[in-house]
């Protein structure tokens, strides 16, 4: 057998060029913030009162909404998050930031994902983590998951403390509320040198949009009214800035 002897310049050449070129199992990670906000402005609990695209007037009691299969899109790589469900409450600003890691090195075009829980998770019971029936976003075997919940009170609300809910859910035909987002990132990279941090308002103003509390200030189950409001809101996310900073 013959050893073969490669000259010092060539071993030199294909180390350099093995340390420049990123591993194709390179990964990163970027930071979402959530911020709550009513008609663009920020959204204030229970004492503050908003105006409605219906002239009512409403103080906003909870505000929640489900984050699901969170994905990253460019035109050659994608990503998506395992196990990917996140509870955003505008009362608990522990829930309105979290990382989401493991994402390969790239250029990525677009942040998709779900409002709700899908229906595979609503007919496996009650589940842990984000999906805990004790964070009070569950009904029961049958109805499933809230996907997202909005309550406060309105004097324009004919209720017991002129309250209004809307707790909208609703897995299987023909009241199904899961709805889909696509907000764009503008050729947002992810890399080991920098973190990325996407701010993104949820704005609780979406959900009155041709409703008017007088008429409408109950939907606690699937239904047409469910699913008229589901429309509204799934066009309450904004992305409001994209910053980055030093891993």
């Amino acid at each position: 057998m013959t050893l073969k002897i490669f000259p010092l310049r060539i071993i030199l050449l294909v180390l350099c060029f093995s340390t420049s070129v990123p591993s194709i199992y390179s990964q990163g990670s970027f930071r979402l913030v959530f911020q709550p906000v009513f008609d663009g402005k920020p959204l204030i609990l229970n004492d503050k009162k908003y105006l409605t695209a219906g002239m009512d007037s409403v103080s906003i009691e909870e505000f929640n909404v489900y984050i699901s299969s969170l994905k990253l899109k460019d035109e050659r790589i994608s990503f998506t998050e395992k196990n990917s469900y996140h509870l955003i409450k505008a009362d608990d600003s522990s829930s309105l930031i979290f990382e989401i890691k493991d994402v390969p090195y790239g250029t990525y075009q677009a942040l998709k994902f779900d409002i709700g829980v899908d229906s595979v998770s609503n007919v496996s019971g009650a589940l842990g983590g984000a999906l805990d029936p004790s964070l009070g976003m569950y009904w029961s075997w049958n109805t499933g998951y809230i996907n997202a919940k909005l309550t406060g009170h309105s004097s324009s609300c004919n209720t017991p403390h002129n309250a209004f809910e809307f707790h909208i859910g609703g897995y299987m035909q023909p009241f199904t509320t899961l709805r889909s987002v696509t907000l764009p990132l503008n050729k947002m990279t992810v890399d080991a040198k920098q973190m990325n941090t996407i701010t993104i308002s949820f704005d609780a103003a979406n959900w009155f949009s041709q409703i008017h509390l007088i008429a409408m200030n109950k939907v606690v189950q699937p239904s047409l009214e469910a699913m008229r409001i589901a429309d509204n809101y799934m066009d309450m996310f904004k992305i409001t800035n994209i910053t980055l900073s030093d891993q």
